[in-house]
């Protein structure tokens, strides 16, 4: 009986010791800067410029078509929000526009949930870094 009642609250401690589901925010910083790589390297490809816009909780991959903006559907740049809970700021603003060339405006995006914190920079040269002091 004792040996049932120790099983119990082991099996207890590991349920509460489980990660909630959701990714972490290192893991979400992560993929929003290969995403951001990847959209640099479509503007490289296609020989356009490719936008990535981070507002309302969500980003979003555009492509310019003339003087317009055009949503991209396909895989892997569907529009993806950010997880609950989950605070994202940009300087200067949430929009960073990559060129045929692969040259960008420089932005420094900021992730924040709770008291973790991850910075993602993009620079003008078109690289993307993690955790990197601001080069502007």
């Amino acid at each position: 009986m004792i040996v049932l009642v120790i099983m119990g609250l082991l099996a207890g401690a590991v349920v509460l010791a489980l990660p909630d589901g959701r990714p972490g925010l290192p893991q979400e910083a992560e993929r929003f800067a290969a995403g951001l790589l990847r959209a640099r390297d479509e503007a490289v490809f296609r020989g356009g410029q490719i936008r990535v816009v981070a507002s309302d909780g969500e980003y979003r991959f555009e492509r310019r078509e003339g003087r317009d903006w055009r949503s991209l559907e396909e895989p892997p740049f569907r529009a993806r929000a950010f997880e609950a809970g989950t605070q994202v700021t940009a300087a200067p603003d949430g929009v960073v526009v990559f060129d045929p060339t692969g040259l960008a405006n420089p932005t420094e995006f900021t992730f924040a949930r709770g008291q973790a914190r991850r910075t993602v920079v993009v620079d003008l040269a078109g690289n993307v870094s993690l955790d990197a002091a601001r080069p502007f």
